[in-house]
C-alpha cells in the first residue's frame, strides 16, 4: 500500500505502488476490500507523457496530478468525464483540494526558481498566484519543503514545514492569515542545499543530512495531528521506538492540547494518517488501523 488518497463516511481509498489502480475499503463491517482501475488510464498515461502522478479522490470524482508536466487530470468512477488541463510552466509538489475543482497548489515559479502557492479553478483554468506567502530561497522549494491542508471548519489552508517547526495558515484567497510553531524547539531550518551538477544538467539538491521536524500530518475539525520525527527529551526511547507520537496543535490559537501515542504494527511505525468522522484512520505498510477519538474534541465539518 502507498497511500490514503481520500474518503467517504462508506468507504477509505488507497493508492497502490502499481499505477492507475486504487483499493476501496469499506469503514464498515466486514471491511471488504475492492481494486478499482482508474478510468482511461492505460490511454492517457503513456500518449500523454505523464510521469508519476498524484492522486486524490473527491468521489464521485478521481484528480489525477501530473506535476512534473503540470497537468491534471479529472475523471471519474464510471468512466462518463476524462477532462484534462494543462497549466502554465513549472511544475507541482502540493496539492489540496479546498472545494468542487477548487485546488490550492505549491508550484514551481521559473522566474523565481522557487516554489509558492497558486490557486487552481478547474472549470475555468483561472490561476491566481500568492504575494507573501512563502519565503523565497531560489533552491526549487527544498529547504521549504512541507505538506499543505485544507480544513473545511476553520476554512483555510494549513502549510507544516518538514524541517523547522514552523506552520503557515491563510485563506483560499491566498492571503496569510497567522503562522505558528509546534512543540519541537527546532526553529530555524535544518537543512542545507546546493546547485550539483550531473550529466551535464544542474539542480539543486541538500547538501547536508535532511533532519525532518514534522515527518507526517493532519489537519480536521480546527485540529492539527502532527507526528514529530525528533524524540521529546522527556520521553524515554523505548516509548519513542515503539509508538508513533501524534501533538496534537488547535488550529486556531496555536495552542498544544495533549499527544496521542499509537503503538507499533507488525513493528512498523504510522506511514500516513487523516481523520474523518471521530476516528484517526492510520495506514502502516501492510495494515490499515482504525482508532477512536474524543468526540468532544473535533468539530464536524460544516
Amino acid at each position: 500500500m502507498f497511500d490514503l488518497v481520500g474518503y467517504t463516511s462508506g468507504n477509505i481509498y488507497v493508492s497502490l505502488a502499481k499505477e492507475g489502480e486504487l483499493l476501496q475499503i469499506s469503514r464498515r463491517l466486514p471491511n471488504t476490500i475492492k481494486r478499482i482501475k482508474i478510468p482511461f488510464f492505460e490511454k492517457f498515461y503513456d500518449s500523454l507523457r505523464f510521469s508519476s502522478l498524484a492522486i486524490k479522490v473527491d468521489s464521485p470524482y478521481i484528480y489525477l496530478f501530473a506535476e512534473n508536466k503540470p497537468a491534471i487530470v479529472k475523471t471519474s468512477f464510471d468512466s462518463s468525464l476524462f477532462d484534462v488541463r494543462i497549466l502554465p510552466a513549472g511544475g507541482f509538489t502540493r496539492e489540496a483540494m479546498t472545494g468542487p475543482d477548487r485546488i490550492v497548489l505549491r508550484k514551481i515559479d521559473p522566474a523565481i526558481h522557487d516554489q509558492q502557492f497558486v490557486r487552481y479553478s478547474f472549470s475555468t483554468g483561472d490561476l491566481k498566484k500568492e504575494s507573501d506567502i512563502s519565503t523565497v530561497n531560489g533552491d526549487g522549494g527544498i529547504i521549504t519543503d512541507g505538506q499543505l491542508h485544507f480544513d473545511a471548519v476553520t476554512a483555510r489552508l494549513y502549510y507544516i514545514y518538514y524541517y523547522r517547526n514552523l506552520l503557515l495558515s491563510f485563506d483560499t484567497t491566498l492571503r496569510l492569515v497567522n503562522n505558528y510553531h509546534s512543540i519541537d524547539t527546532a526553529r530555524s531550518f535544518t537543512i542545507k542545499t546546493g546547485l550539483v551538477a550531473n550529466n551535464g544538467a544542474a539542480g539543486f539538491t541538500n547538501i547536508t543530512p535532511s533532519h525532518m521536524i514534522n515527518k507526517e500530518n493532519c489537519v480536521a475539525g480546527g485540529l492539527l495531528f502532527n507526528m514529530s520525527g525528533l524524540k521529546a527529551d522527556n520521553d524515554p526511547d523505548t516509548l519513542f521506538s515503539n509508538n508513533s507520537i501524534l501533538d496534537i496543535i488547535d488550529l486556531r490559537t496555536g495552542n498544544y492540547l495533549g499527544s496521542m501515542h499509537l503503538p507499533v504494527v507488525d513493528g512498523q511505525k504510522l506511514s500516513r494518517f487523516i481523520v474523518s468522522d471521530h476516528r484517526l484512520i492510520g495506514l502502516y505498510t501492510n495494515s490499515i488501523v482504525t482508532y477512536d477519538l474524543d468526540t468532544s474534541l473535533i468539530q464536524d465539518n460544516p
